[in-house]
């Protein structure tokens, strides 16, 4: 490891002060809607914070390059690189398709606002991590991805989930293979999460239905280092065309899941939340679903 590169995001104050110009204008906003900006505020310096510890337990004898979440897209990792993630759960999600094989320590910058599920270190822990990856001490896991393959030609990568569906939710249509069982279905698309997903948009979706049936979750989710993905079709609709029976699953390297679209035009594919590079996905198309056979390394803490 020959540099490091620090991860950060905007708070959301920073853009609220980008969107309204001056902060003044922004707090005006909020409370012409009954808000304040004092949360804002606390959020922002508690970020700062542990921002200011981050930088302050990082060696100095080796180069640092901070690099914001906008950046990510463009900035060009080194494999010698060690990379440090420091802000919400969403920011190792964006961050993770664009490494290799790079160790990553992820840091919660506040327990307070962050659930961290997904980020393991205190900002006052950090140099330990580092130090430990520096002298090839760390322990680390391998974090697979979900692979979408759409018509054989364009892959879709997702550290999360993909979803398969229309970009504006509305009923989709389709057909649904999964282990040699094929159904046509009419949904408000299709959600495959990887274990560590499972923690984000999976988790919410099995919440709400355990509140509306009052049951026990029947689908069990797997950990963020299993080789195995979850299935969802969200909202189906049965009808005389239609079925509901292929309404969640799981999908191993031994089993098979494939979506073949039924729409002239609205279909998309697209990963981890990003619309904004979403995949078109119309009649015709198919996409195939698999465990991707490729991998995030995220380091973890000493016991």
């Amino acid at each position: 490891m020959n540099r490091i590169v620090l991860v950060t995001k905007p708070s959301r104050l920073e853009m609220l002060r980008q969107q309204h110009l001056t902060e003044g204008a922004a707090a005006f906003v909020l409370e012409t809607r009954g808000q304040s900006i004092e949360e804002y505020r606390q959020e922002e310096l508690a970020y700062e914070a542990a921002l200011t510890e981050v930088r302050r337990q990082l060696p100095s004898d080796i180069p640092t390059v901070n690099v914001s979440r906008e950046e990510i897209p463009h900035f060009l990792f080194r494999d010698s690189d060690l990379v440090i993630v420091c802000g919400p759960d969403g920011l190792f999600a964006n961050l993770a398709k664009y490494l290799g094989l790079q160790p990553v320590i992820t840091v919660n910058p506040d327990k307070r606002s962050v659930a961290g599920a997904l980020m393991l270190f205190a900002p006052s822990a950090v140099r330990g991590a580092v130090l430990r990856v520096l002298e090839g001490k760390h322990q680390s896991e391998r974090i697979p991805f979900v692979k979408a393959v759409v018509d054989n030609e364009t892959t879709v990568w997702g550290i999360n989930d993909i979803f398969i569906g229309r970009k504006d939710h509305v009923s989709s249509r389709y057909s649904i293979t999964h282990d040699k069982v094929t159904e046509a279905q009419s949904s408000s698309g299709i959600i495959i999460s990887t274990g560590l997903g499972s923690t984000g948009w999976m988790r919410s979706v099995i919440t709400m239905a355990s509140s509306i049936t009052g049951g026990t979750p029947r689908l069990g989710l797997p950990c963020a280092v299993d080789e195995e993905l979850v299935f969802v079709v969200r909202e189906p609709f049965p009808s005389p065309n239609t079925g509901t029976r292929l309404v969640y699953g799981r999908i191993t390297r031994k089993t098979t899941f494939q979506v073949n679209s039924e729409m002239a035009e609205g279909g998309y594919v697209f990963s981890d939340g990003v619309i904004e590079q979403a995949t078109p996905w119309n009649s015709g198309s198919s996409v195939e679903i698999s465990v991707g056979d490729r991998y995030v390394h995220r380091v973890l803490p000493s016991h």
